[in-house]
């Protein structure tokens, strides 16, 4: 069987809807009701009854929730088998931003060192997904900005990041102490990529007018602010690591600190995911951070 379908199936009937399954597969509603349609009709049985309030199980539908259940188990486990067969045990680690965590010397140290012959393979995301592929298997651990949809995932806090307006060194803004969203309204703002998850966006993406640039990195929301004269948000973490001639840093008063958090499958079993995590708060709270 498709275990991509699989994996689509399970998201929707834990969800019971496929708009909230969608967002949580970070893909748009169409595709994944017509990859539904497809697993019904190869299997020649319908999964879900559609009523109006959302997607129940049929009784052929409960069975495959549970068979699919254990096909996904076993595959992860067969997938880190054939790696240690083979010689390699992988562990992808998703990065949204410079990756500061992950390129700590600490985290590097602690967690090599208890699991040699592992390779640490670093996946660099981008905006559009803040989970940065966790949903479709892309990376075992994901590094990341909150908020976003967390349904079917379990998430840790390093720490919390104020978060700042990123505007020209010559607006008249910048020499505030403070922001609010709402000054920015009428200006020429980043936007962030179609089908972005809506929690994200509404958090990350500034109300200003219709047209600015679309970015889909931090490198390109500095460089819209440099050559295009956006206005962008941006966490503290940006602020230390980029600090660039022509760009100004204001505090937004009325936008919530955001978490620097690690999220990974809820229910996954690999050892190294957990090992990772708790090499990086570890790190957090000892106060190591890369020079």
């Amino acid at each position: 069987m498709d275990l991509r379908k699989l994996r689509y199936f399970v998201a929707v009937a834990e969800e019971g809807n496929v708009g909230r399954a969608a967002r949580r597969l970070h893909m748009s509603q169409p595709p994944l009701s017509q990859r539904i349609r497809e697993l019904e009709a190869d299997l020649g049985c319908a999964l879900f009854l559609r009523t109006p309030r959302g997607m129940t199980l049929t009784p052929p539908g409960e069975v495959l929730l549970v068979e699919a259940r254990m096909l996904l188990e076993a595959a992860e486990r067969t997938r880190e088998r054939v790696r240690r067969a083979a010689g390699e045990r992988v562990l992808r680690v998703g990065v949204l931003g410079p990756g500061e965590a992950a390129l700590s010397a600490a985290v590097a140290e602690s967690f090599t060192g208890a699991h040699e012959g592992v390779a640490v393979h670093l996946v660099q995301g981008g905006l559009g997904d803040p989970t940065l592929g966790l949903a479709a298997g892309r990376v075992d651990v994901a590094i990341t900005f909150t908020p976003f949809t967390r349904a079917g995932l379990s998430v840790r806090t390093v720490r919390h990041d104020p978060c700042y307006a990123a505007l020209p060194a010559s607006d008249p803004l910048a020499g505030v102490p403070h922001v609010r969203r709402a000054d920015l309204a009428g200006r020429v703002c980043v936007r962030l990529p179609v089908g972005t998850d809506p929690v994200f966006r509404a958090h990350w993406e500034p109300h200003g007018a219709p047209d600015g640039p679309l970015v889909s990195s931090l490198d390109e929301c500095l460089h819209a602010v440099l050559w295009q004269r956006a206005a962008a948000f941006v966490p503290e973490q940006a602020v230390r690591g980029h600090r660039l001639p022509g760009i100004a840093y204001v505090p937004v008063a009325d936008l919530p600190p955001a978490a620097l958090v690690l999220a990974w499958r809820r229910g996954d079993r690999n050892p190294l995911v957990a090992d990772y995590v708790r090499a990086v708060c570890s790190a957090a709270q000892d106060g190591h951070r890369p020079r």
